[in-house]
């Protein structure tokens, strides 16, 4: 820190405690002096505490007058006495809460009051909501299965927490927790229109009996997850692609390693002659340090050899066209508002690339590989998706089967399904919007903003049959991303520091998180981030949220009770004087996206194994059962499906 202006040392005291890399921690000695003459002048305030019995670690700095005494902020900023003083002296009638309190029934009233809300809003949506739930072990090894609710509107809610780690996790287990969930929501009069899970062999066992003996409710697996298992098909088919892969990695974390200065200011030079500006480099996986003295400006044999390779150029020139649509997909499937349409859209526009792409063997066998997962999906539905968005309707496909009267039966199946009644008017109403007969036509879709579910709500009013199975098909949520933020929101708080809380105190600090970060995104207009690379864009969108974040995680993080805390705390202090000495373990990173890529390889591995040990016990149970996801005359193939696409994003 700079020295301070002589005018400002009379007013300010500087202390030796840093709070960040540069900076250290000061005070306004005319403030701490009017907070205790306040207190020396208020004996009397109850609310006066006393100093002298206080044993925990502080931290003294006399001056001419009086004394400053500076408590550990480890005890959260509601006990800190200084602060209680100071509210004190702007508010004398101002009774702040401690710590206990906030933790305690404060915020068990609210989340009541929360969970009030949430159960009001979910009996209002009479399309129905869409349940996803997934599993998560935490930093005391217990598993836990998180269940979120979003409704039609995309609207998410965070509806319970349940630690299942004394329990097996086979598809029997997962059939019962299914149905004891939906019961619940039945007795709370909440309609459930759409089932979401990962890709876990006992999740897709489960949904697969589901589906028979539940008719009324679709069940789908978590399209974001696919894709993701469709990347790792990508590396799993390729190892040219998963070498180069690794190579890339290398090099970024050269570049990023603070020894190779010299280095690094050659790339900035040659970025400023190319492109007239610097671009970040990025490597995947977390990042971990260890001190190392200086080496000399040597570049390695092994960096020497990738950067002269023309080979792995090309192949990553390669890489980035094939992932970039798969990036730009997943983004929009991983999004709360993401609709039945944008699934299948994106899933045949990465088919059609691979179509025309020049290694025709790896293609094969990589379309092969989507097909596999298309066949397995219900269908019909996602076609529909695409035939009732007024913008497509028949325009996109090129199969001759895929045609308003064929399409046309499906409808009715899901009216009945859904209605338990037969559908007395929906093929004459689906014949007006063939015609695009009002409020069918251009002119009334243009003044919806592409806002699908809303059009559909709006012609809903006249059109009932036809408006109510087009509701409920755009208003299924396509991903389990909900409960994968839940996680993330509960890891935060639930770290290895405050490794003694309970589940349901956590459970409940992220519900109120939830709701005031939506709301928060609900106020604030943000523009669309545009960057040129998708690796940049996730983490600028990354960088985004967190900064919005933090203030409500500073002020939830007061709720939580200290005595839950652990006094151990396992962590390393970086001394900011020996930062230069830093390096980042180049083959660490290199080692955790590859481990990261070889879970992707064994989860595809797990998921093929169930896929076979479910069509051989389950072709006799499913004889003469009729559904969309097991008729075969309820199968296209997705290549020749569609017509020439364009770029969905």
């Amino acid at each position: 820190m700079a020295p301070l202006p002589f005018l400002l040392e009379e007013y300010i005291i500087k202390t030796d405690e840093k709070i960040n890399k540069c900076n250290v921690k000061v005070y306004c000695k005319p403030c701490i002096k009017k907070i205790f003459n306040l207190q020396n002048n208020n004996n009397t305030n109850n609310n006066n505490l006393n100093i002298n019995k206080r044993k925990e670690t502080s931290f003294t700095s006399e001056t001419s007058s009086s004394k400053v005494i500076i408590r550990s902020s480890s005890y959260g900023v509601m006990d800190n006495y200084i602060v209680q003083e100071l509210f004190t002296f702007l508010n004398p009638f101002l009774k702040l809460p401690d710590r206990r309190l906030l933790g305690g029934r404060i915020l068990n009233e609210a989340v009541n009051d929360s969970n009030s809300w949430m159960i009001k809003n979910l009996q209002e949506d009479q399309i129905g909501v869409t349940v996803t739930f997934d599993g998560w072990t935490n930093v005391r090894n217990e598993h836990i299965m998180g269940i979120v609710i979003i409704t039609s509107e995309g609207r998410p809610y965070v509806w319970k927490a349940i630690d299942i780690s004394s329990e097996h996790e086979t598809h029997i287990e997962v059939m019962e927790k299914t149905n004891t969930i939906l019961e619940e929501l039945n007795n709370n009069s909440i309609k459930v229109c759409a089932l979401v899970t990962d890709s876990a062999g006992a999740y897709a066992a489960s949904r697969r009996r589901l589906r028979i003996s539940k008719k009324s409710i679709v069940f789908f697996p978590c399209f974001a997850h696919q894709l993701n298992l469709c990347v790792g098909e990508v590396f799993k088919e390729s190892t040219e692609f998963k070498t180069t892969l690794d190579k890339a990695i290398r090099l970024a974390s050269f570049f990023r390693n603070s020894n190779n200065k010299f280095f690094i200011s050659k790339l900035k030079e040659i970025q400023y002659e190319e492109y007239n500006k610097e671009s970040t480099i990025v490597s995947p996986g977390e990042t971990q340090t260890r001190r190392r003295p200086g080496e000399d400006s040597i570049l390695k044999r092994d960096i020497y050899e990738i950067i002269t390779s023309s080979i792995f150029w090309q192949h990553i020139n390669q890489l980035i066209e094939i992932l970039y649509p798969y990036c730009k997909i997943l983004n929009l499937l991983q999004s709360d508002k993401a609709r039945l349409h944008e699934v299948i859209q994106g899933l045949a526009y990465i088919i059609q690339i691979w179509n025309n792409f020049s290694d025709e063997y790896l293609a094969a066998k990589l379309i092969a590989r989507i097909e596999r997962r298309w066949k397995e999906w219900e269908q019909p539905i996602l076609i529909l998706s695409c035939i009732l968005h007024p913008e497509y309707r028949l325009k996109l496909f090129n199969n001759r089967n895929i045609n308003y009267v064929t399409m046309g039966s499906w409808l009715g199946y899901y009216y009945h399904v859904w209605t338990g009644k037969h559908a007395t008017s929906i093929l004459k109403e689906l014949d007006n919007y063939r015609l695009e007969v009002y409020p069918f036509d251009s002119i009334t879709w243009n003044q919806f903003n592409n806002d699908i579910y809303r059009y559909w709500c709006f012609v809903s009013a006249s059109m009932n049959e036809l408006g109510f199975v087009a509701c409920r098909i755009f208003g299924i949520c396509v991903n389990a991303a909900s409960v994968e933020r839940l996680w993330s929101c509960m890891g935060f708080i639930h770290s290895n520091r405050r490794n003694r809380l309970s589940i349901s105190k956590v459970l409940n600090m992220n519900k109120l998180r939830a709701d005031i970060t939506y709301n928060h995104r609900r106020q604030e207009k943000t523009p669309i981030v545009t960057v040129q690379t998708i690796i940049s864009e996730l983490e600028s969108l990354k960088y985004n949220e967190t900064l919005q974040d933090n203030t409500i995680d500073n002020t939830i993080n007061n709720t939580i009770d200290n005595t839950d805390l652990t006094d151990n705390e396992n962590f390393e202090v970086i001394d900011s004087s020996q930062e230069s000495e830093e390096e980042i373990d180049e083959d660490t990173n290199s080692g955790d996206f590859g481990n990261y890529l070889q879970e992707w390889i064994s989860m595809l591995e797990d998921e093929k194994e169930a896929f076979i040990d479910l069509e051989e016990n389950e072709n006799e149970e499913l004889e003469n059962i009729i559904h969309p996801a097991i008729n075969s005359n309820a199968k296209w193939e997705l290549l020749s499906l569609f017509k020439e696409l364009n770029s969905p994003f």
